[in-house]
């Protein structure tokens, strides 16, 4: 009967060198490694979970400049910097525009607002007229002014063009005014609207509509 050979300490590292080889060496990499000796390729895709990295481990130079959206942002961290409609008011109808007298033309809508620090506040303004002249050789101008707080604005809407029309026609006038909140943050501001007729105009002339926005910029 063939006994077996005695097992000695060279045998029993020759066995787990081959029993590593044939495993793929999970076992040496997992005792053995040293510094920097996990490579990229070494890793499987996906392999990495959140809970694998430590606190504060992923810092501005890991991220390749142009790949972070604003979606992986929470809100408020980045500040848009594009301007934003916080407020919206409209005017109108408004007829009786044929004598030369001012009105106050009401709004409705977000008519207040308090620019904050660091913000500057605008208002901008349009209008639609529906006007005709009672006299070729004169204009039909009727007008309306946004007031801040009861201060006039450089919001000024007017008829535009120079045609000068006898039956009704639809004319548009468009303005703007800011900034606001330079020298006052957080002090609250009002918008108020005033038309003025013109005695040139037709009785059945118009102001067909006012709008307002309020705008932020950051």
């Amino acid at each position: 009967m063939n006994r077996l050979p005695k097992l000695t300490y060279a045998n029993a590292v020759t066995a787990g060198a081959l029993v590593l080889a044939i495993g793929g060496g999970t076992v040496y990499a997992a005792s053995m490694l040293g510094k920097n000796d996990v490579h990229s390729r070494n890793i499987a895709p996906g392999a990495v979970k959140k809970s694998d990295l430590g606190k504060n481990a992923v810092t501005s130079p890991k991220i390749r400049n142009g790949t972070a959206r604003a979606a992986d942002f929470a809100a408020g961290v980045i500040q848009n910097d594009i301007p934003s409609v916080t407020g919206s008011a409209t005017g109108g109808p408004q007829s009786a525009i044929n004598t030369d007298t001012t009105e106050p033309l009401p709004l409705d809508g977000t008519t207040t607002f308090t620019p904050r620090a660091g913000q500057v506040s605008a208002i901008a303004g349009e209008a639609r007229f529906s006007i005709a002249s009672t006299d070729a050789g004169q204009f039909c101008n009727p007008s309306v002014r946004l007031f801040v707080n009861g201060q006039p604005t450089n919001v000024f809407l007017s008829p535009s063009g120079d045609t000068n029309n006898t039956t009704l026609a639809t004319f548009r006038g468009y303005d703007a005014d800011g900034p606001f909140g330079l020298i006052s943050p957080g002090a609250a501001l009002t918008i108020t609207a005033t038309s003025a007729g013109d005695s040139h105009c037709t009785p059945d002339s118009k102001i067909d509509r006012v709008e307002v926005r309020i705008v932020q910029f950051h």
